[in-house]
């Protein structure tokens, strides 16, 4: 069985991303967000600055990327340096463009990502670059926390 990667309208908005590195895992919903989906929660909109999203705890609602790195630290994950594999650990990638944080993927037990994109499907991808670009910016925050 092939697996299925994202339409090919859609892949117009992830330059990098091609036939061979995603695939998608999950059909597209509303439901929740990729801050969720990279925080392991599957039934909800997250976004610290948001009023109407889902927060744990006392967090700041703010919309910038301090209170969403502190989402994720407030889970137990730790600033590291990068993205790359390291065993024992999960990690979470937060990208950033001009405007502010845009997206967040988590990384899987074999050293790729999965992402859910915006209420589009969830995809697994090989590397961070893959989603890349004017839409989602750069990932440059990386977290990292101890697989349970």
């Amino acid at each position: 069985m092939t697996e299925q990667t994202l339409p090919q309208e859609r892949r117009k908005t992830f330059p990098n991303l091609t036939d061979n590195n995603h695939s998608v895992t999950s059909p597209e919903t509303d439901e929740y967000n990729c801050i969720a989906w990279a925080y392991e929660v599957s039934n909800k909109w997250m976004w610290p600055g948001a009023l109407d999203y889902y927060s744990p705890y006392g967090l700041t609602r703010s919309d910038d990327l301090a209170a969403l790195v502190q989402l994720y630290l407030g889970e137990g994950y730790a600033k590291c340096e990068h993205g790359e594999p390291e065993e024992g650990y999960k990690k979470v990638a937060i990208y950033v463009n001009q405007e502010g944080p845009q997206h967040a993927a988590l990384q899987l037990e074999s050293g790729k990502w999965t992402s859910k994109l915006g209420d589009w499907e969830d995809i697994r991808h090989d590397t961070l670059e893959a989603l890349e670009g004017q839409e989602y910016g750069k990932a440059t925050i990386f977290l990292k926390k101890r697989r349970a």
